[in-house]
């Protein structure tokens, strides 16, 4: 509170130009007697108790600014920035920071992290990337229905995707790669903070979660299979139920602890949204590599009535949603299915 009073006088000083009618370049304790010896007519009061009071308030605040130093701008300076850090650190909480702060400063504000830490799944949310979600969000389904002109059967296969993309929530997440900090530290990855960023750092997850089109029903949650290096993700499915009978098998795509997305499943060719073209995979694209605190996705096709190039462009568009979310998006099942049976290996009773 003090510091706050302290910026806003500086300021009204320095539009005022009432500093002893001159700059003081004296460093900072100089321009603090300054502020001090302009304050009275500052404040267009006359010499007496109350600027005796408002005099003793403003060292007050100075003491506080030449105690913590970090937690205070300097005087004509930028605002520091309030951010917070919760999950898997020895400190969590609120933190104010010089405005240049990057991920590794809060990250050792906080104490580093603890021995139950999956820095891999580290997630920054900030105000400003859940604006900008929600604005990608319903520009993909503005998009999607100008390219079927909303009516007919198209119009009709399409309302489910519209009215997925139009009810999801942005979790404001901007994809991090975390590692120590002191590795992290001044390196590409050590992204600068900004007002309001929230930095989450999740508990080791030793599974891998299955959601969407698997199982023999409906599932309200994703079923999660212990990680284990090298498995495949043919067996993944079979050990949490195997593929439902309307899974769209091309189209699973995985959903990385750190946000990110990569197709399990490329065809012959599959579309780069980086690039905005189709590129020929089959066998120039390694298959990713699934991890510990990943989500395997199996989505279901969209509705028949679609043209040929809207259809290819909605598991794109799911798979970007997902980014957006932080969540598996998928369709839900036709009427009908039941949400489809499993088929191709599945075991008599899921795990």
């Amino acid at each position: 509170m003090f510091a706050d009073i302290l910026h806003i006088q500086t300021d009204r000083l320095r539009i005022s130009q009432t500093l002893n009618k001159k700059e003081v370049e004296e460093g900072e304790n100089g321009r603090l007697r300054g502020i001090l010896r302009g304050m009275p007519r500052l404040l267009q009061c006359p010499r007496g108790p109350r600027a005796g009071k408002t005099a003793g308030f403003l060292l007050l605040a100075a003491a506080c600014a030449l105690l913590l130093p970090g937690t205070v701008r300097a005087l004509g300076g930028p605002w520091p920035i309030a951010v917070t850090v919760e999950g898997e650190v020895r400190r969590p909480g609120a933190y104010t920071l010089p405005h240049d702060a990057t991920l590794s400063s809060l990250v050792l504000a906080a104490g580093g992290f603890t021995d139950g830490a999956d820095p891999r799944g580290a997630a920054l949310i900030r105000l400003s990337a859940r604006a900008a979600g929600k604005a990608e969000l319903d520009n993909a389904a503005a998009t999607l229905a100008l390219d079927t002109g909303g009516s007919g059967a198209a119009g009709d296969a399409l309302r489910p995707v519209v009215a997925l993309l139009m009810g999801l929530s942005p979790a404001g997440r901007v994809p991090v790669r975390m590692t120590h900090p002191r590795l992290l530290k001044n390196s590409p990855d050590d992204l600068r903070l900004e007002e309001g960023d929230a930095l989450r750092i999740p508990a080791r997850d030793d599974t891998v979660a299955i959601a969407g089109a698997v199982g023999g029903a409906a599932r309200e949650a994703p079923a999660r299979v212990p990680f284990s290096p090298g498995l495949r993700l043919a067996e993944y499915v079979r050990r949490a139920g195997g593929y439902a009978g309307d899974a769209d098998r091309g189209a699973v795509y995985l959903l990385r602890a750190d946000g990110t997305t990569a197709l399990l499943t490329p065809g012959f060719v599959s579309w780069n949204r980086a690039a905005a073209r189709w590129e020929v995979t089959a066998l120039a694209r390694s298959i990713p590599e699934i991890g510990p605190g990943d989500a395997i996705v199996v989505p279901r096709p969209t509705l028949p009535g679609l043209p040929r190039r809207t259809a290819r462009r909605v598991p794109g568009v799911l798979m970007r949603a997902a980014e957006i979310t932080g969540t598996p998006v998928v369709l839900p099942g036709a009427p009908g299915t039941g949400g489809g049976a499993p088929v191709e290996g599945a075991p008599a009773s899921p795990p």
